[in-house]
């Protein structure tokens, strides 16, 4: 497990016109992410808000096919938000932060029991942010509020109680567009939408979680999850297409909803025995979810734009109804998994999934109703040989499985993905857990791939199969008691491997062959006893632009670096970050000629956190 934020395999792919996060592990896209264990809306095509980080303990990578755990889990892995939980004694922080664009946020939280057995947190976090995208984008503003129970009835029983809000309002916004010179070579503050092209989000998230241990073999589990959402685009614009004259872009307009509901459960038991020496822990367990889109759109073609010398404020179009759909998607899933400690030095992993997927589909316009059905059976097995406690060899294979989100133009389904991976590789704990190094080799497949249409990004086409080959590095530790290093470094063969549409041997959308990350920090002592040095470098090659090769983007390197200090016996901590030092241009992804997002220009970020 690595964390997103410090692996290169584990990258952002897109925001969807700035409207969630979209990433990319190992070369694939994943529309979603799990929190505290449990996937995101299954009938959605990305997050439905952004993240925010107020609640957030960890962010976690999961490699490989996630499919037993976590349901329709991607190929290369799984992203897992772990959420702050209420603290056994009173706990509080605060912390303001301030930066360049205009940017301005306040977070805070406090933690601490309610008598013998009831612990609590409350967390609150508002942010504004003009942005680098010009004067003529408008501002994005962010709420997030949040409360979590622990209850403890019983020495044995722990039930804890989620409920949290997030809302925002963006602008929206596709980036800039591949030029005459079939290059991506704008500025990156060039705006190319509306100061009236807007996307705003609100969701509400009820989680129970309720972990019972019935005898010292036995732990029994039980959650569920509630979530509401609405996403509302006002005058969405989207790029068409780009003249010949290599200037004028032509534009359209979406007023669009999107109302989503999700129920998820699941119950487990984990079970921890021994037959002939040989050690079992052996997880068995259910889970049934539940989820409707109600999907609107309105869209009208608005006035086109000069790319090199934008004017802004075009008439508002007249729109006219272009789909009204209502989708129910139900999951059933029963899964088993073991883990076999054979020896000290050898242990041993095998599970097995089943998922039966029922889908609906209704046109509310023509009527007409689109059924799908499907099931699979995944399974996955691997091994760790230990010969010296300092080195563990491991391997494994596992498989995958996840029906669709997206639609065709005409509003038929997609078939469901499907999955597999072989991966070996090498964990090194020279010195005790102090400095720990993975290197990994996989090979992943992934069959019925969805991409964007050509003729229409809000809908997809498929592709045959895709294969993603490489090799990976993550080391983290410390060379000396104050001095850390977290390092990693990726080599991705990411090709189409078999498709009727597009060239056999393309590279896959915004994959880089070579990429890696270096940061480092180190505390410095004696007079200067709390202040922190940091710096690090971020490498990205060259990516291809979309699935047919016909442009790229140029890879890039950007530096940051960050001072802080604790003041001793405060609980006060000042800090400041400098990122994109050099003020380097670059993409940070992109999606499609018409769709690629520039990285964010040289910003500065101060940081005051107190903590009690």
């Amino acid at each position: 497990m690595t964390s997103c934020r410090t692996s290169r395999a584990c990258s952002r792919a897109t925001t969807a016109g700035n409207r969630g996060e979209i990433y990319q592990i190992r070369g694939f896209t994943t529309p979603r992410y799990a929190i505290d264990g449990v996937l995101l809306n299954r009938v959605a095509d990305r997050s439905e808000t952004f993240l925010d980080l107020a609640n957030v303990e960890t962010v976690e990578v999961l490699k490989g096919p996630a499919s037993v755990m976590y349901g329709q889990g991607d190929p290369g892995g799984v992203i897992n938000i772990t959420t702050r939980r209420p603290t056994d004694r009173p706990t509080a922080e605060i912390s303001l932060q301030a930066g360049s664009f205009d940017f301005a946020r306040v977070s805070a939280t406090a933690s601490g029991p309610v008598g013998d057995r009831l612990a609590v947190r409350v967390t609150g976090a508002a942010q504004t942010l003009q942005g680098f995208r010009g004067k003529h984008a408008a501002t994005s503003t962010r709420q997030f509020a949040g409360f979590a129970a622990r209850w403890r009835p019983g020495d044995a029983t722990t039930i804890n109680l989620d409920v949290d809000h997030s809302s925002q309002r963006n602008p929206f916004d596709r980036g800039l567009v591949v030029g005459a010179d079939n290059r991506v070579t704008l500025p990156a503050r060039r705006f190319l939408s509306e100061p009236w092209s807007v996307t705003g989000a609100r969701k509400t998230r009820v989680v129970l979680d309720v972990a019972h241990r019935a005898t010292d073999w036995l732990s029994l589990h039980l959650n569920g999850r509630y979530t509401d959402a609405v996403v509302q685009d006002n005058y969405a614009i989207d790029y068409r297409a780009l003249a010949a004259n290599g200037r004028t872009l032509s534009r359209r307009a979406t007023t669009r909803t999107e109302d989503l509901e999700t129920v998820d459960t699941r119950a487990e038991a984990v079970a921890t025995f021994a037959t002939g020496g040989v050690g079992h822990v052996v997880l068995a367990g259910g889970s049934y979810s539940h989820a409707t889109l109600d999907f609107l759109t309105y869209r009208g073609n608005i006035a086109s734009i000069d790319i090199l010398n934008p004017v802004y404020n075009a008439p508002l179009p007249r729109l006219s109804l272009n789909a009204d759909t209502y989708r129910r998607s139900d999951l059933y899933a029963a899964y088993v998994q073991d883990q076999v400690t054979v020896t000290d030095w050898l242990k041993l992993l095998g599970s097995v999934r089943h998922d039966i997927v029922r889908d609906r589909l209704l046109d509310q316009v023509s009527g007409r109703e689109d059924r799908r059905d499907s099931s699979a059976t995944t399974w996955r097995g691997g091994v760790v040989v230990q010969p010296v406690p300092a080195i563990s060899l491991f391997g494994g294979y596992g498989q995958s499985f996840q029906p669709q989100t997206s639609q065709r133009r005409d509003l038929s389904y997609l078939d469901p993905e499907r999955g597999r991976q072989y991966e070996a590789g090498v964990k090194l704990d020279p010195v005790g857990g102090r400095l720990i190094a993975t290197f990994a080799a996989f090979d992943i497949t992934k069959r019925n791939v969805a991409t964007p249409d050509p003729a229409d990004t809000s809908f997809a086409i498929q592709t045959g199969e895709q294969r993603v080959r490489g090799l990976e590095m993550d080391v983290i530790g410390h060379l000396t008691k104050r001095w850390q290093v977290i390092a990693s470094g990726s080599h991705l063969d990411a090709t189409i491997s078999r498709d009727e549409r597009f060239t056999v041997g393309n590279r896959l959308t915004n994959v880089p062959r070579w990429s890696g990350r270096l940061w480092s920090s180190y505390l410095l002592g004696g007079a200067a006893e709390g202040l922190t040095l940091a710096g690090g470098v971020t490498l990205v090659g060259r990516r291809a632009g979309d699935l047919s090769n016909s442009f790229s983007v140029d890879g890039y390197t950007v530096y940051d670096a960050t001072i802080s200090y604790a003041v001793p016996g405060t609980g006060l901590e000042l800090s400041l970050t400098a990122r994109n030092l050099t003020d380097a241009y670059y993409i940070e992804s992109t999606v499609t000629r018409l769709e690629n997002y520039p990285g964010t220009p040289r910003s500065i970020l101060g940081v005051v956190r107190a903590r009690f």
